[in-house]
């Protein structure tokens, strides 16, 4: 699963990439909202993570664009802003789930495959096709 990041905390991003690696993700970073829309005209991803103090274009900003233009996109917004009316504020421009800084690596992970679960219309985590089935939680397949 291709995940794109976009924060723009040099130590915090290459962190955030080497941890969803290491949860089974494909992680692409960028550092800026502008780099992150490009990235998201031109390529597909099962999950945004979206720091909201970008440079060039804010990441709330980003959000109401990608959600102006119905991409359907699951955006997990990972910041420090911790008030409550900055979480209502993300989520009521699009956000689908909001998580504050410093966070789990593991429950971020968790909650990524559960947004990418249900933006796919699946309630369980293993995927199943006759007698196989892939558990991306397990990182198990079986037949």
């Amino acid at each position: 699963m291709r995940i794109l990041i976009v924060e723009d905390d040099a130590l915090l991003g290459d962190g955030l990439r080497a941890g969803l690696k290491q949860a089974g993700f494909t992680a692409d970073w960028v550092r800026d909202g502008v780099s992150a829309r490009l990235a998201l005209e031109t390529e597909r991803f099962a999950a945004v993570v979206l720091d909201l103090g970008l440079p060039k274009l804010a990441g709330l900003d980003l959000l109401r664009q990608l959600r102006v233009a119905q991409d359907p996109v699951p955006v997990l917004i990972l910041t420090a802003r911790d008030a409550v009316a900055d979480r209502i504020a993300g989520l009521d421009a699009g956000a689908d789930d909001y998580l504050v800084k410093p966070c789990d690596l593991g429950e971020l992970a968790a909650r990524l495959r559960a947004l990418i679960r249900r933006s796919a219309g699946r309630a369980a985590p293993a995927i199943e096709i006759g007698p196989l089935a892939v558990d991306p939680v397990a990182h198990a397949v079986t037949y």
